[in-house]
């Protein structure tokens, strides 16, 4: 496994003109605030508006408003990371846990999202990465399209993966599979 020190040094070798900027909060302090106030900072004072945010991951931020229960709340992270976005007119990226069925299914589809099912309500674009050990050992993954509002939903796409640089290209055709 590389060192995240290489793997920057990828990103910075493959695209010269990139920018990439990573910021850090404490598990549960940031909010959807605490990050429209970093896109404030790096506009004003670093010149950079980030075409895609990367958000590692949901379930680690806090509600802006506090008094909501869990699956309420992750829904309304979801509704406020999605009005960011369009505010700023960038890409956001998040991830999300599954429920315990997650574990035990070969494709991740909706009904094994964990804690809210509104998070995946909110959002246009959903995909489950999906791996069996040997689909691991061989470099393999299979991407399933969970939802898309503006285009078809529910197909696997075959994934070749570089776990040196996390790369992941598509791969050879396999069936269908929910």
């Amino acid at each position: 496994q590389l060192k995240v020190s290489e793997r920057l040094s990828i990103f910075q070798n493959n695209f010269p003109d990139g920018k990439l900027v990573i910021k850090e909060f404490p598990t549960g302090t940031a909010t959807v605030n605490t990050l429209r106030a970093l896109m404030v900072q790096l506009k004003n004072y670093e010149e950079f508006e980030p075409d895609v945010v990367i958000v590692d991951y949901l379930e680690l931020m806090r509600p802006v408003r506090e008094n909501q229960h869990e699956y309420q709340a992750q829904q309304r992270i979801a509704e406020e990371l999605r009005g960011l976005a369009m505010e700023n007119k960038f890409l956001l990226w998040t991830a999300t846990q599954t429920n315990r069925q997650g574990r035990a299914v070969k494709v991740i589809t909706d009904a094994e999202l964990g804690d809210s099912y509104g998070k995946i309500r909110t959002c246009d674009f959903a995909v489950s990465l999906n791996q069996s050990e040997e689909e691991f050992d061989n470099g393999r993954m299979r991407a399933y399209v969970v939802k898309s509002r503006n285009g078809r939903p529910r197909f696997t796409v075959p994934m070749e993966v570089d776990y040196n640089i996390l790369k992941m290209t598509e791969g050879e055709d396999i069936e269908d599979e929910e």
